[in-house]
Parts: structure tokens; sequence; C-alpha cells
């Protein structure tokens, strides 16, 4: 496999990778340590498979397994638990939850459907 310009694999989903990036963040410290800097100089620092054998002392290969193996993990535990899915699930919540706050101090009004009524903090008419 040869790498593009930008050191990356042809074909290789830049959502893939940031997916693969966030199951690092979360699961990464159940990993070894050498596992965990293997993936990360691959992911964050896009550092190629040969690259990554020079610095840790073996194989190409050798360097493709581990990093396959750490990624298999970091999906399984993801399948496990599924911590990164309700990570993301939280993100999108929020989000929606600050476009829905800038509209109304935008004074939009944004979608009040679903939206409870303000508490009554009532002292009686």
């Amino acid at each position: 496999m040869t790498a593009s310009p930008a050191g990356r694999a042809p074909g290789r989903s830049l959502t893939r990778n940031a997916q693969l990036q966030r199951l690092l963040d979360v699961y990464g410290p159940l990993l070894t340590d050498h596992q965990r800097e293997a993936c990360r100089l691959h992911l964050d620092e896009d550092w190629s498979f040969t690259e990554l054998a020079e610095h840790l002392g073996c194989s190409r290969s050798g360097a493709h397994d581990l990093v396959r193996r750490a990624l298999a993990q970091l999906e399984h535990l993801e399948a496990t638990l599924g911590h990164a899915a309700e990570l993301a699930r939280r993100d999108a919540v929020e989000a929606g939850l600050r476009a829905r706050l800038a509209a109304l101090r935008e004074g939009r009004g944004g979608d009040h459907r679903g939206t409870p009524p303000p508490p009554d903090r009532g002292g009686g008419a």
C-alpha cells in the first residue's frame, strides 16, 4: 500500500480516522502504553507503519499487527460498552441545545415543540 501525499493511505476515510481517534480518546487508558503510543502516532500524527517500525524497533508487519490488534480491541470495547456512542449522543444534544439557546438570544424563538414551559415562580395574583 502506498501513501498519499498527506501520508494517509489512499481511500482511508477521514470520518473513519476520526472515529478511531475518538475510540482512542475514550478507551486508550485500557490499552498498554506500547499500544496506545503506536495508535496515537499512527492516528494523530499520521505516521506510516514503516515510520512506526523504525521508532519501535520492529518490522513493518510487527508495527501493523500492533496497531491492528489495538484498534480491534478499541472497537470491541466500544461494541461491548458503548461509551463513545453515548458521548457522541450527548454532544449532539448539547449542540442542539446551544443552537436553540442562540436562537432564543437572537429573538428568533426557535422551535419550542416539546419544550416544557418555564417553571411557575408564582407569588399568586
